[in-house]
């Protein structure tokens, strides 16, 4: 047919009449065939397309195991008429074609034999009309990526999916991307076979599809088709230091490897064209390895990449160019400058350097693991004596099988359709439900078919057995408010879920209908219950920390007056109508924190059970789990859980006397702290470098607090003001010319109007915008006198607070680290605007990781002596330090991130912050803080308060702050004083 022009019938005749060859390569034997995972994943996609071909599936092959070999396999195996592949990007979209026009793998294996034609390849890389679209009908294979499909109207996209048999998915984990979707959603009903190294994805959405083959990574490297990894780590703690240092090392691997007779390129990984550019100017020192510079706004990028595949270029410095599907083998060395955040990116990016080739040696990488960034999935890469190999396996191992784990959660719903229907809905229902006692007996899910009747039809309906759930979904039709007829009706769908947990024989029952369905729904679902209602109904909230009332409902025993609805600012009078027991309980709803994190719970008398959340079913299954833990602990008095609510009253005419901290909006985490920045008069500050100071009474009405950072030379500057005003019924800030980004940008006054400020006074309660906030429980709480520690200070300048960078040891801190620093094994100078503390010590026992917070504060000197007393002032300040730094309680490894920020930001100044211990011994604590407890004490060392003259407003000041961390934290606090 040579002389013949070859159609896509041709092609398609030859592939009908072709006989596939299954074999397994044997190098032994010496007979090619396909490889292991290969071999697999045909198999079990051929029996997919045979046995549910309607159904979306997964093949998660490791990058370099042959993942496009085995697609253009499955084309020619399963005979299929006309394929369209989409891929992420125009690069892949072109090795693709050309892979697909030649098929000289699966020939040289012996897989496709000469009766087979090589398929004719059309690829799409712009907007196709109609007409355009139908000339397509002469290719085999149609290659695409989905952002040149997205261009396209409906009506040519609809020719497409008419045209083509089947759709592949290469790199499926960016299906739920929309441009995907779209696409996606149109060719429903038609084979899609998705294939994938990494079935997860990092934004938490699901990758729709059943996994019908898993080829797990340990066994890849086991098999061989994995090159063995080197680590070889620099270790740069000055930053200015860190590049050439990775270079240098790099550099010297590439010529080794060179030198040995390996035909070796080297990746430079950069975050951004202004790194990657940066990083360009370190690597022409080697102008006899011509290092090349690529990224997307580098001019002639064809003909630079053209030239890294003919290997003109031996450092290639790039921005994620030779991303996913890049097949590049010589590829062997990586210079890691800015490390990869994602562990899905991350296992891409490694797998293009571990493909096997029997003239190219071990994979190696380079980075400075004293700058490590990464997220804690990926910490253990940058340890000293990382074993890489080992690493990715399991990480890919934990993320491929939490997938399996979701997926086999929806496959352990009944057979059919309708479980597929369900989740292919993606349902997030309200976290919501209510609880039963129901003995095992009298759990009957089968009989929820009964769902079906006259108004409301019952759609889809599936059971899981295993994991005792059902979930159902009706259409109920009703007639209109506004009409005495049936000719109109309303439709709504509804969800039901019910979850019965047998350790504790509790049954959970959640709908998005009335009461009346639920009623139907729990009587079908159970023969006999008992509901969870009254008193112990409010046991979910216990152990709610600093716990807020949004909302209270109350019964009242009154002819005239049967219920009351309470929201926010007259939560006090609530209490105490339920103290005294004018009135019970009907439904609470609260914020607060649990466990560390910030939660909020909603319960009512009736029984049900709620919180301000929607989310996939299998989170609500495993909410209702420990809602059981509470409900059923009958050590929990319901009585109790309302003795640490905060109260509020609102504040009028003045502020109040006594405030003497404040601190950014509560909405505020360190979390996400890290990520805000401050801007005024073209500098911008990180908010974690930022500290407002003791706010400062300007009249009745005007509060103005110091915004606080550090100067050029180390001490604290004020930067600028905000001012609070109160208003008749409101506040009003003002701080001109300052804008925060977060997460977009906008003056900070007009946030702070909307998030205030956190303000605490002497007496324990809070100040947020023109409300007080207070608990019964630590008002006017004075600090036990027993926690005072006097220290005799000798020759001690008390004076003088810090140590500075020439460790002065005659000042406050100095004498305190001399006279800890044995109990530890590490001790941190933190001292300088945006500290955590001025001493940060740590030590380590068995599995916990104790840190010990010190803030010092100097003793003021007045006729040019420093004599310590009872001066209330000398304690604002230091105790506003010590309540500021609980907010790094349960940050784990970003408390150790910070540290080590501060250290090698120093480091480019001179100061090494670090007293006692090494920076080696943080970053081991760093990973270990993952699976050890982190328990903080805080110590206040004020040398200006006298033991024997102590007075009852410093222990007012000092209980404050005692009470406050202690509801908090669980922790008390130590006050280092004079005699």
């Amino acid at each position: 047919m040579d002389d013949v022009a070859i159609t896509h019938s041709d092609v398609y005749q030859s592939w009908q009449k072709h006989l596939f060859n299954f074999n397994l390569d044997d190098p032994k034997a010496k007979v090619p065939g396909l490889r292991k995972p290969q071999l697999a994943a045909l198999y079990a996609t051929l029996g997919h397309l045979v046995v549910d071909p309607a159904t979306t599936a997964t093949v998660v092959m490791p990058t370099g195991t042959g993942k496009t070999d085995t697609m253009l396999a499955l084309i020619i195996a399963a005979r299929m008429s006309r394929t369209l592949i989409l891929v992420p990007s125009d690069a892949l979209r072109t090795q693709l074609v050309n892979k697909c026009a030649e098929m000289k793998t699966l020939r040289t294996v012996g897989a496709v034999s000469d009766t087979a034609l090589n398929p004719i390849v059309a690829a799409i890389d712009s907007k196709l009309v109609e007409a355009q679209v139908a000339e397509l009908a002469t290719a085999n294979i149609i290659v695409a990526t989905p952002q040149a499909l997205l261009l396209f109207e409906d009506a040519a996209l609809g020719v497409l999916v008419n045209m083509c048999s089947h759709l592949m998915i290469d790199e499926a984990h960016h299906v739920v991307a929309a441009s995907w979707s779209r696409i996606k959603t149109a060719f429903k009903g038609k084979p899609c076979i998705q294939l994938t190294a990494t079935p997860f994805r990092e934004d938490g959405l699901a990758l729709a599809g059943k996994i019908i083959y898993n080829y797990p990574l340990r066994d890849a490297q086991l098999d061989g088709y994995f090159k063995g990894i080197e680590f070889h780590p620099v270790r740069e703690y000055n930053l200015n230091l860190s590049d050439q240092a990775i270079a240098d090392k790099a550099v010297e691997l590439l010529r080794a490897d060179l030198k040995a007779g390996y035909n070796h390129l080297m990746m430079v990984r950069a975050k951004s064209h202004k790194r990657a550019t940066d990083l360009f100017e370190i690597y022409k020192q080697h102008p006899d390895l011509t290092p090349v510079l690529i990224h997307s706004k580098v001019p002639n990028q064809a003909r630079v990449m053209a030239d890294i595949v003919e290997k003109k270029h031996r450092i290639i410095v790039c921005v994620d160019m030779l991303g996913e599907g890049f097949d590049l083998p010589e590829l062997k060395i990586a210079a890691i400058h800015d490390q990869h955040q994602s562990p899905a990116v991350t296992l891409q990016f490694i797998g293009r350097l571990t493909r096997v080739d029997a003239a190219l040696g071990d994979a190696k990488f380079v980075a400075n693991i004293a700058n490590q960034k990464t997220d804690h999935q990926m910490a253990a890469l940058y340890k000293e004596s990382a074993d890489w190999s080992a690493v990715i396996r399991d990480v890919s191992e934990k993320k491929v099988s939490r997938e399996i784990e979701k997926a086999d959660f929806s496959e352990q719903f009944a057979d059919g359709e309708d479980a597929q229907v369900i989740f292919g809905l993606n349902p997030n229902p309200k976290i919501s439900a209510v609880a039963y006692h129901v003995s095992p007996q009298d759990w009957t899910p089968q009989r929820a078919q009964g769902l079906d009747g006259r108004r409301e039809k019952l759609q889809y309906i599936s059971t899981n057995d295993q994991a005792d759930t059902v979930i159902a979904v009706t259409r109920r039709e009703t007639p209109v408010g506004w009409a005495q007829t049936e000719e109109i009706l309303d439709t709504n769908w509804n969800l039901y879920i019910a979850f019965y947990n047998k350790a504790q024989s509790t049954l959970f029952v959640h709908t998005s209908g009335d009461d009346t369905q639920a009623t139907h729904f729990l009587n079908l679902v159970t023969r006999a219950s008992r509901r969870i209602n009254g008193e112990p109904a409010f046991r979910t909230l216990h152990d709610i920390k600093l716990m807020k009332l949004q909302n209270v409902g109350l019964s009242r025993a009154r002819k005239d007056l049967r219920f009351t609805m309470h929201v926010g600012r007259d939560i006090n009078q609530v209490i105490s109508d339920i103290e005294k027991g004018n009135a019970t309980k009907s439904n609470i709803f609260a914020t607060g924190f649990e466990d560390g994190e910030r939660t909020t719970v909603g319960c009512s008398q009736k029984g049900k059970i709620w919180e301000m959340n929607s989310s996939p079913i299998n989170y609500w299954v495993e909410w209702c789990k420990r809602m059981s833990v509470k409900l059923n602990d009958n050590t929990i008095d319901p009585a109790d859980v309302l003795k640490n609510v905060m109260r509020v009253e609102q504040i009028k005419d003045r502020w109040p006397e006594g405030l003497f901290y404040s601190d950014w909006p509560e909405s505020i985490a360190i979390e996400s702290e890290q990520r805000i920045a401050l801007y005024f008069q073209g500098e911008t500050f990180n908010l974690l470098d930022v500290e407002l100071g003791k706010p400062e009474y300007i009249d009745a009405r005007t509060l103005e607090i110091p915004v606080l950072v550090a100067g050029n030379d180390g001490d604290e500057r004020r930067l600028t003001t905000i001012s609070i005003n109160l208003l008749e019924d409101g506040y009003k800030t003002s701080c001109p010319g300052v804008k925060i980004l977060y997460p977009h940008e906008m003056p900070l006054d007009s946030y702070l109007d909307a998030e205030p400020l956190v303000l605490l006074k002497v007496d324990g309660s809070m100040v947020q915008g023109n409300y007080r906030h207070y608990s019964l429980n630590s008002m006017d709480v004075k600090l036990p006198a027993d926690l005072l520690e006097p220290w005799d200070w000798g020759a001690t300048k008390i004076y003088q607070e810090s140590m500075r960078a020439e460790r002065r040891k005659d000042s406050v801190q100095g004498f305190t680290f001399d006279k800890i620093a044995d109990e530890y094994s590490i001790v941190f100078n933190d001292d300088g605007k945006g500290e955590i503390a001025d001493l940060v010590a740590i030590r380590e026992n068995k599995n916990a990781i104790y840190v010990d917070l010190y803030h010092c504060k100097y003793c003021p000197m007045t006729n040019g002596v420093a004599a310590p007393g009872a001066r209330v002032a000398d304690v604002y300040e230091v105790c506003g330090q010590a309540s500021r730094s609980v907010k790094w309680l349960y940050t784990g490894d970003k408390f150790f991130n910070r540290l080590m920020d501060r250290y090698q930001q120093s480091l480019l100044k001179g100061f090494d912050r670090i007293l006692k211990g090494t920076p080696q011994q943080l970053e081991i604590l760093r990973n270990k803080c993952h699976d050890h407890e982190l328990i903080f004490k805080f110590v206040i060392v004020q040398p200006a308060i006298s033991a024997k003259m102590v007075s009852k407003e410093q222990l007012a000041v000092l209980g404050t702050s005692y009470s406050y961390i202690k509801s908090i934290s669980g922790s008390d606090i130590k006050v280092i004083v004079s005699p």
